[in-house]
């Protein structure tokens, strides 16, 4: 198919986002021999370098997409003292109720790793430094034409990119998917993420620890040395309650809620909050478009899924177009509905599952209460659900 003359550039695939999910996106794609340019408003952010703060935001990884990102030469880009494997996850009910998961009970050497965001996104920017991908950033897009012969992106300035295929990886309040006309279905949980790191007076031996109970759910993930990565999931009030405090009184308080596991906990980074929303796309595709990530979908964080998610999308993605022979075919409906269909399953059983949590522990009627604990203590007991369970998210 001739480049169409209106284009000062025509690739196969134009990934709008250069987060996590856009820079994984355009890196596995051009592994597959596509030409692929990656659009990002913001300028390229500068490499850190030194021994510097510990980033407050951080992801649980698959194993699964671990060796996704190894595969594509990212993962061994981080520093081996900057990622913690998770060895036993414990999950504690707020009636003495308990459920653990051993990575020895799935037969893997661990259920996940966790990373600081900046770190692994540093990772992603200096594989696709050394890959073909090409890089326009700094530059806003201002118009978008969709179609299965082809689509184009117009950016500020009167640039314009040909491709057969855009894929919108530009977050939760997509351009690209308004651009489509895609509406969204979203649900507010009136609940915001608070998230802080701090020092350990115990160890914590690689494993990672979760709290429901009526003050949301808390989260401990463990850091390489002594120290842990805090998630806590509170309604809003509760949140701005825990961001007022001070150093030594916010490490208190999530010491005593957390039961007093590791000992005495010392503020590393300041805390920070994000409110909490669900939200699912109406459609995934769209004749030359595909969403994948926060466009598609976000969930809650309280079974650390998101990226991980997002991550799965670009792999299904990437494997449906590596089928096809002509690039020219990208952007077919039918084509993008196989990945629509592959994905919509996934999605939405992981946002039934954190949804269905979040609301069941936010309960405080005495008879819910006793089932989810009684569900909580069951779960525990039983070998091959446990092993089901951690199957799925290890992923």
């Amino acid at each position: 198919m001739p480049v169409d003359k209106l284009s000062d550039q025509h690739f196969d695939v134009v990934v709008a986002g250069a987060g996590l999910v856009g820079l994984s996106c355009a890196l596995a794609l051009s592994r597959q021999g596509m030409t692929v340019a990656l659009v990002e408003s913001r300028p390229r952010p500068q490499t850190k370098s030194g021994d510097e703060a510990w980033d407050a935001r951080i992801y649980a990884i698959s194993p699964a997409n671990a060796t996704w990102l190894a595969a594509m030469g990212v993962w061994q880009r981080l520093s081996r003292q900057r990622v913690c494997p998770i060895a036993q996850m414990q999950i504690f009910g707020d009636a003495a109720s308990h459920l653990q998961f051993d990575a020895t009970e799935a037969n893997v050497d661990h259920l996940g790793f966790i990373v600081e965001s900046g770190r692994l996104e540093a990772a992603l920017w200096e594989a696709l430094t050394d890959s073909t991908v090409e890089l326009i950033d700094g530059v806003t897009p201002v118009t978008a034409r969709f179609g299965a012969d082809q689509a184009e992106l117009q950016l500020a300035g009167q640039r314009k990119l040909g491709a057969a295929l855009l894929v919108a990886a530009d977050g939760a309040s997509s351009w690209l998917r308004r651009e489509a006309g895609i509406a969204v279905q979203t649900h507010d949980y009136r609940q915001m993420g608070v998230v802080a790191n701090f020092e350990t007076a115990l160890a914590h031996h690689e494993v990672a620890f979760q709290w429901f109970s009526a003050e949301g759910v808390l989260a401990w993930l463990p850091l390489p040395g002594n120290r842990i990565s805090m998630v806590w999931s509170a309604d809003e009030a509760l949140a701005m309650e825990l961001l007022a405090l001070d150093a030594q009184s916010l490490s208190e308080r999530v010491a005593l809620q957390g039961g007093m596991k590791l000992g005495k906990l010392k503020l590393l980074t300041a805390a920070q909050a994000f409110p909490l929303r669900q939200q699912r796309a109406d459609a995934l595709v769209r004749p030359g478009l595909a969403l994948v990530g926060d466009a598609a979908h976000t969930v809650h964080p309280l079974a650390g899924q998101g990226v991980n998610l997002g991550f799965r999308d670009v792999k299904t993605l990437a494997e449906i177009l590596s089928a096809r022979h002509h690039p020219q075919s990208f952007g077919d409906l039918m084509l993008l509905r196989r990945y629509e269909r592959a994905r919509k399953a996934d999605m939405m059983a992981m946002q039934s599952v954190t949804k269905g949590l979040s609301e069941l522990f936010s309960h405080s009627q005495p008879l819910v209460r006793h089932v989810r604990n009684w569900g909580l203590n069951l779960t525990n007991q039983h070998a091959q659900i446990k092993k089901f369970l951690m199957q799925q998210a290890i992923r």
